[in-house]
């Protein structure tokens, strides 16, 4: 079963079947592409914002954990309703897959609704709160409030993302995302400067920009599911939120939704840690996060690839194969991210001057870069326990190392370091580097335990997948 053109079981053949690096790489050079271009609008936005000066470019470095942390809570449960779209299809329910993904889109547009609100009511206070510094702290108001505005329309474009995802159609969000990465391209230095008559707003253009690019794929997104694609025709009727769904998305999403918030509750509170140091070194902490998030791209697209892999080939049944899945993957990632980490490390001086002259940023970036960038490849393990969490849907042990990882590891060290010892910024760069070597060796034991292996969902009955076939493909 599987395989049938136009059908959301159109992909599941290849993915339960087909030789398991060949599919990864198969499924994860869009979602890198994809990764690439979600990297690219921060890459801008701290281009062009580092011409205005150090405070600017720091405006977006100090906003966005806080936006991570009220994006969380939602994609915490959002990321469960993929966990069940990819099972699904994994067992051959496709009627199944489609009704998860229509209340997916309601449950996760009304979270969003609620993420704007209280993100508009209580961010000010929150990024005073932190200590960010006085001349980045209006230009941080300016630019966190229009981003919260857009947020509902940007959060169906991360929707439509993992629904076609978990289908296994990995190509399509990257194209739209590559036409809204070209357009935040454009509109960034038209409404940062106020080229050819727009408006000069400085670090609210470059916010403006990307919520104006952002909303082409959640508008299109939803155009695409209203109207069928992939099998999926979402309509009002779909819409509707059923109890079992929510108790199963809650019992799932929950462990997430917790390992998201606090992950980006804690990166505030990092972001407290290195506000204390002053603008160049929130500076050179921003520009050397963006740096290794280039080599994050990578990670993102295998672990994605292999969560698809992982939900379709649990929902099959396919225990032994998911599990060699895993294994062929950490290999992969944790060599590819080697790689990238003897570049970044021998280029780091040129990588960060491509931002900014500053040389006191120079300095501290490239000491960062330094001793955070080896402990990539145990980050990369650490990704894959992530992905085996979200595909499986047994979450809690992988929060449980997440929590860990960042608040004992990577906070309480470099208070620690940082504050206690007196290391200073050179604390805080050990303690991330650190927490990802902790957190890799921890995921790959649970790995190797093997707890994951078994479904969320129910698995049909052949004649039940038989008949599902039937109805689907009329």
């Amino acid at each position: 079963m599987g395989g049938v053109k136009g059908s959301p079981l159109e992909f599941r053949d290849r993915i339960i079947n087909g030789e398991p690096v060949r599919t990864t790489l198969w499924l994860a050079w869009p979602i890198i592409i994809a990764n690439l271009v979600n990297i690219s609008y921060n890459i801008i936005d701290t281009f062009w914002l580092g011409k205005l000066g150090k405070a600017s470019l720091s405006a977006p470095v100090v906003s966005w954990p806080l936006i991570m942390f009220f994006h969380a809570i939602g994609m915490g449960f959002s990321f469960a309703g993929v966990t069940f779209i990819s099972q699904y299809v994994g067992a051959g329910y496709a009627i199944k897959a489609r009704k998860a993904a229509g209340m997916l889109v309601s449950f996760s547009l009304l979270l969003s609704v609620i993420i704007m609100g209280f993100g508009l009511c209580t961010s000010p206070f929150i990024l005073t709160f932190i200590g960010v510094p006085s001349d980045v702290l209006p230009k941080a108001i300016s630019y966190i409030t229009i981003i919260f505005l857009g947020e509902p329309i940007v959060y169906l474009g991360f929707v439509f993302s993992a629904i076609v995802n978990g289908l296994g159609d990995t190509k399509t969000p990257t194209y739209l995302g590559i036409v809204s990465s070209m357009t935040n391209l454009v509109l960034d230095p038209l409404l940062i400067f106020g080229w050819f008559g727009f408006p000069s707003l400085g670090v609210k253009g470059a916010a403006l920009a990307t919520i104006l690019s952002r909303s082409i794929v959640g508008v299109t997104g939803i155009y695409l599911l209203a109207n069928g694609f992939r099998g999926l025709k979402i309509g009002i009727h779909d819409l509707g939120i059923e109890s079992s769904w929510v108790s199963k998305v809650v019992r799932v999403g929950t462990p997430m939704a917790v390992q998201q918030s606090a992950n980006s509750l804690g990166f505030v509170v990092m972001t407290s840690i290195v506000s204390a140091f002053g603008s160049s070194v929130i500076a050179a902490y921003g520009i050397a996060v963006r740096i290794v998030d280039i080599t994050q791209a990578f990670t993102w697209g295998i672990m994605r690839a292999t969560s698809i892999m992982v939900g379709q080939n649990i929902g099959a049944s396919k225990f032994k194969r998911a599990d060699d899945i895993v294994k062929k993957n950490i290999v992969m990632l944790s060599s590819l991210l080697a790689m990238g980490v003897l570049l970044i490390v021998f280029f780091r001086d040129q990588l960060v001057a491509f931002f900014i002259n500053d040389p006191s940023v120079l300095s501290v970036a490239s000491s960062l870069i330094l001793i955070f960038a080896p402990s990539l490849p145990f980050f990369g393990i650490f990704f894959i326990g992530n992905a085996v969490a979200r595909g499986s849907g047994h979450t809690i042990p992988v929060m449980i190392i997440s929590i860990i990882r960042l608040w004992v590891l990577r906070i309480g060290l470099s208070y620690f370091l940082a504050m206690y010892l007196g290391w200073g910024p050179l604390g805080v760069w050990t303690a991330m580097s650190l927490s990802n070597i902790g957190a890799g060796i921890a995921a790959y034991a649970w790995i190797t335990y093997g707890s994951w292996k078994k479904p969320v969902v129910e698995v049909p009955k052949a004649t039940e997948v038989s008949q599902e076939a039937e109805v689907i493909t009329e």
